[in-house]
């Protein structure tokens, strides 16, 4: 494993629920085992839930579901990226999809502490787009970038799809504006070229207890209660040491691009941001084709918090730990909505009747990978591990 700086001495480890999980429901079910399981590898007991204590306790391991600002961090005594799995930022946008993005204008509205030299860095690693917190500002975006073709609106809150829409034309996205409230478009607004034939793959690393593993992968989708694709969870070939690491082992022209993709945008947030500290970081990054049907690649956002993916990371980490002579892990999850079947070798770490959601059953596994084909060079573009 590869190791960085020694680990304090921690008593326990925490889960820290935010705003999705303070209810019963399939997000905290899954903190819970997440934290449970961080518990088990870093050798500590798990002490439940962090929102029901009075005080933060002192040598506490946190897993926060959120990524943290930085005054939530101190409050519960976090003063380094060992402390936690997950992520500090010095201001809530930092953490969200606005962060990917330039104002329309240097003059438009922004909030605090908003770097404006972060987005030169990142247009050449992501796609045409603009964050906007401002109405009039939310229309320059759609009408400089609807010349070009479809465009995808994004509320900075909006989490695995959720809170985006796609308009084709000037028409189209007035019905849309009519929609926002005051609110929403203060909060933020990403405008985003829309990218035909989409394919998103999924590049990051973890660093937990001193030792780090880093990944290449892909994300699948499911249906949800509504008829609607969702997030379907992720397959990662999954090696020792950081994401600075990957170019070396993937050399594959288009993989290599990828990871060179998130490896960019990962460095130029960190100048930008030299307060953001970061034990788990995952990019999604898109494949798909421009309006001239030339493929084109970029980040679509950052996060730097546990995920749908975490799971299986913590099954890489365990096998990597367990076996110090494999070199490389494929790991999974797979998350359905409805009754579905559980293959014999899957761990299963969540079933519940979400009262959102409804059923929802997760399940992940992992295995000792020797020679995985990773295709992503094909005709059409798309992702396969062909495990």
């Amino acid at each position: 494993m590869s190791s960085s700086a020694s680990p304090r001495a921690f008593t326990h480890v925490l889960a820290l629920p935010g705003a999705t999980a303070s209810a019963p429901g399939h997000e905290r079910a899954t903190l819970g085992w997440v934290a449970a399981q961080v518990a088990r590898i870093l050798a500590l007991p798990f002490a439940g839930f962090a929102d029901a204590l009075a005080e933060p306790p002192a040598h506490a391991f946190l897993v926060p579901q959120d990524t943290l600002h930085v005054d939530t961090a101190r409050f519960w005594r976090i003063a380094d990226a060992a402390d936690l799995l997950g992520g500090v930022v010095p201001h809530a946008f930092v953490a969200s999809k606005l962060v990917t993005h330039g104002l329309v204008s240097p003059g438009a509205a922004a909030p605090p502490g908003w770097e404006p030299a972060l987005a030169p860095q990142l247009s050449e690693v992501t796609f045409p787009g603009f964050s906007t917190f401002d109405a009039d500002d939310l229309a320059e975006a759609c009408r400089r970038l609807l010349v070009d073709g479809p465009i995808r609106l994004k509320l900075a809150d909006g989490i695995g799809g959720g809170g985006q829409h796609v308009a084709r034309d000037a028409r189209a996205f007035a019905q849309l504006r009519k929609r926002l409230t005051p609110a929403q478009i203060e909060a933020g607004v990403v405008v985003e070229a829309d990218i035909a034939e989409p394919a998103t793959y999924s590049v990051g690393e973890m660093c937990l207890g001193g030792r780090s593993i880093a990944y290449v992968g892909t994300q699948g989708l499911s249906t949800g209660r509504d008829g609607r694709p969702v997030y379907g969870g992720s397959t990662l070939c999954v090696v020792r040491g950081c994401m600075a690491d990957l170019p070396a082992v993937f050399r594959q022209p288009r993989l290599r691009r990828t990871v060179e993709l998130a490896i960019a945008y990962d460095r130029a947030a960190q100048a930008a941001y030299p307060q953001l500290l970061c034990s788990r970081r995952n990019y999604d990054v898109l494949w798909g084709s421009d309006r001239h049907g030339h493929p084109h690649g970029g980040v679509l956002e950052q996060s730097w918090r546990i995920g749908g993916a975490t799971p299986a990371e913590l099954a890489a980490f365990d096998l990597l730990e367990r076996e110090p002579d494999v070199v490389r892990v494929l790991a999974s999850t797979v998350e359905r909505h409805g009754p579905t079947h559980v293959p014999p070798q899957a761990d299963v770490y969540c079933v519940i009747d979400d009262p959102r959601c409804g059923l929802i059953t997760k399940f992940r596994h992992a295995r000792i990978d020797t020679d995985t084909p990773i295709n992503m060079d094909d005709a059409d573009g798309s992702p396969t591990f062909d495990a």
